[in-house]
């Protein structure tokens, strides 16, 4: 049945040229209107549709006014405000393909090119020394949503892309049964060197693209001719397929590169192939992919070199039509209104509008969530302060915006307290009433196991061991509820990487500090005066003090709002004595992404962690305590105090590492402390009155272990040195403690 209005429209197609837009009519099975005769357009929206049906789905196929992204982007943006149902747009038409180098045993004319990823290879900077690409998070394009990701990931197992060509074959006969142009162009599929160009050769032309001082330029006169009357010389061609094999069509899916700009050069061709994994290149998905879901499904045409011929673009029409009817007979999308009705959402905080970077963390965690047989229990870790809750938060609510049959609910674990208030309203908002609060855990944890909807649970600030894993003489371990079940996800986040491997077993995945670049990014989102950045050079000396750990960037940020100071004012702060950076990381802030109850400050973040590594082992605590003492950097494993057995010490050692609070190199195995981590346990065991006493300890440790005056222990003197000075200054700066 015809539908009754544009709202009914789920699927656009969108073709740059009109022999794109002919062969996908082709395939029309019932077309509706034409030019907007009967469904019209909203008022300044100047595009021109055909509507109609292709297989079960309702399709309106819309012209570019000109080839290119922005020309794209603003069709899809007009599209949007017009047919405001759209789902999913597929950009199909032609393209060029990149047969992957140095072997070039894949991709040849009229196979297809499916995107998973695009990427705009013309977006960044010139510079004198040539043309930088943008790579940064905010600089290139997301991923498909899910739904579409999962069909991309089932049509590349073996199987299904068998089926798959199969069915682009048939079209493609039926494409080719409408007209002759359609057919194979029944010539040799031809693919020369990168680096030989479609230029004019020999001396019988009066013009001559060799006669240029400029190396690799071609005339307008030679673009126009095809390599027979050029005399392209076939010792340059490093493939050659001929007619009788290009029946066969194959289905490539991975990342298209898309620009403004017709890519007509084999090295660079290669050059992009070689670093990003490009497989096609094009001029207008990217302009949609920003503005709707969107997939790039393309016929190859040509070898994005110089040597392009339009003798194979109607046949790469034909099948990259073909291939966007074939797709849609496997595309199922779930009715997001329907779904949304009967799910849950229980998030304590808001969508955070600064939260920057983490893109490879999150993509992770939703691919391990996306697969069918995949993890049910996922953990994030972390040192505190560098962002696990945030990296949560986001994912939660892109699941939210993208799963509109899924129920979350978020668990804060500050306290086993805090834990059992969260149970007793998911208990109220899934309808169990009657269960006492001695029950409620059990009944929580039978109603999710057998719920046939998908949902997730997330229990933040998992860190304390002993709820999770020993529980109490009134309350039984919280790992004793956590349900099971295939509709299901749980994720965790906690500062203890050796908890996170009990609770997720190898489903653990490590939030990182920022980089430079993420840093500079949210350090601008986070200030209020945009041009205190304009001092490059004191950001970059800024972010790096505070060990671009956005915890402290956050800080530092609210600190100068408030204060109406500028960067380089507050990195003076940062280098005043030890006790006055204390106090100033010792600043609470506003935020409101962390619970009410938390300090959030960065000198005191840690206090809980330490607290924790004290009661779970105390040589682990007196490890960091020693450390403190002395230089950060580069610490001697024989500094530490040999324990009663190997095992303790690499079990102590190992807990201070899965808080991230030390890294231990490989090969030397000395151990760098986290400068801001050094800081803060300083102040902490200055607090517990336990300065002077691991003072005395470190000094007793160095003189047992610095090595005697012989030139043989001259390496030994390099790596036991830093310490010993670090140790004596600061025996200087308070008074002799040494004695």
């Amino acid at each position: 049945m015809r539908p009754k209005s544009r709202n009914d429209f789920a699927i656009a197609i969108i073709c740059a040229l009109p022999l794109e837009a002919d062969a996908v009519e082709v395939l029309f099975d019932e077309t509706y209107d034409r030019l907007g005769k009967y469904y019209g357009k909203q008022p300044g929206d100047v595009n021109m549709y055909i509507n109609g049906r292709i297989s079960k789905h309702h399709v309106v196929l819309c012209y570019l006014p000109g080839m290119g992204k922005g020309s794209a982007a603003s069709v899809a943006s007009s599209l949007r405000v017009s047919y405001t149902g759209i789902q999913l747009a597929l950009v199909v038409g032609i393209c060029g393909g990149a047969p992957p180098p140095p072997n070039y045993d894949e991709i040849f004319f009229g196979d297809i090119i499916i995107s998973d990823t695009v990427m705009e290879y013309d977006f960044g900077r010139q510079y004198p020394g040539g043309f930088q690409r943008k790579s940064g998070v905010k600089d290139t394009l997301g991923r498909p949503d899910r739904e579409i990701r999962t069909l991309l990931k089932s049509l590349q197992a073996y199987n299904s892309r068998i089926e798959f060509q199969d069915q682009v074959l048939q079209y493609l006969h039926m494409i080719q049964q409408a007209g002759t142009r359609w057919h194979h162009p029944d010539i040799d599929d031809v693919l020369f060197k990168a680096s030989y160009l479609h230029k004019h050769h020999g001396e019988t032309f009066s013009i001559k693209c060799c006669e240029s001082d400029v190396p690799d330029y071609i005339c307008h006169d030679a673009l126009e001719r095809n390599c027979e009357d050029l005399g392209c010389d076939n010792n340059q061609v490093i493939r050659r397929q001929k007619p009788i094999k290009a029946a066969n069509i194959s289905v490539h899916i991975g990342t298209v590169g898309s620009a403004d700009t017709v890519m007509k050069s084999g090295q660079h061709r290669d050059a992009i192939s070689r670093k990003e994994g490009v497989i096609g290149f094009e001029m207008e998905g990217a302009g949609v992919w920003d503005n709707v879901p969107s997939i790039i499904i393309k016929g190859v045409c040509d070898y994005a070199d110089s040597h392009k011929s339009k003798s194979w673009q109607a046949y790469a029409a034909a099948t990259g039509a073909s291939a966007a009817k074939a797709f849609l007979e496997y595309w199922r999308p779930v009715s997001h209104d329907d779904a949304s009705k009967n799910r849950h959402l229980m998030i304590p905080f808001g969508r955070n509008p600064r939260f920057v970077g983490r893109q490879d963390e999150i993509h992770k965690l939703d691919d391990l969530i996306s697969m069918p047989d995949g993890a049910k229990k996922l953990a994030i870790t972390g040192l505190g302060g560098v962002g696990k809750t945030q990296v949560a938060l986001e994912l939660v609510y892109r699941m939210r915006d993208r799963e509109a049959e899924c129920s979350i609910f978020w668990i804060p674990c500050t306290s086993y307290e805090a834990v059992e208030q969260a149970y007793m309203t998911i208990a109220q908002m899934i309808g169990i009433q009657d269960a006492k609060p001695a029950e409620v855990k059990d009944c929580i944890k039978d109603y999710f196991s057998q719920k046939d909807e998908k949902w997730l649970l997330v229990f933040d600030n998992a860190d304390d061991l002993d709820m999770w894993t020993k529980g109490s003489s009134t309350a039984p371990p919280l790992n004793d509820f956590l349900p099971y079940n295939d509709q299901g996800h749980i994720i965790f986040t906690t500062r203890n990487r050796k908890l996170a491997v009990k609770l997720a077993s190898a489903d653990v995945i490590h939030i990182p500090k920022f980089d430079k670049e993420t840093g500079l990014e949210f350090l601008e989102k986070s200030l209020i005066q945009k041009g205190l950045l304009n001092n490059a050079y004191a950001s970059i000396a800024l972010l790096e003090q505070l060990t671009f750990l956005p915890l402290a960037v956050a800080q530092a940020a609210a600190y100068i709002n408030e204060n109406s100071i500028g960067v380089s004012d507050y990195l003076l702060l940062l280098q005043e004595q030890e006790a006055d950076v204390v106090e100033l990381l010792s600043e609470d802030f506003g935020d409101e992404g962390r619970y009410k109850d938390m300090q959030n400050p960065v000198a005191m973040t840690w206090v809980i962690s330490f607290c924790q590594v004290q009661k779970l082992d105390q040589l682990a605590s007196n490890y960091l305590s020693l450390m403190a003492c002395v230089d950060p950097r580069n610490i001697p494993q024989s500094f530490l105090p040999q324990s009663a057995s190997k095992k303790k010490m690499i079990d102590a050692l190992g807990l201070l590492s899965a808080y991230s609070f030390i890294t231990i190199q490989l090969g030397s195995g000395s151990i760098t402390l986290h400068r801001l981590v050094h800081l803060a346990t300083r102040n902490w065991i200055k607090k517990e009155g336990q300065f002077l006493l691991y003072i005395r300890k470190a000094a007793d440790r160095l003189s047992k272990t610095f090595p005697h005056d012989d030139h043989t222990n001259r390496q030994l003197w390099r790596e036991y040195l830093p310490h010993a000075l670090f140790l004596l200054e600061e025996n200087e700066k308070c008074g002799d403690m040494l004695g």
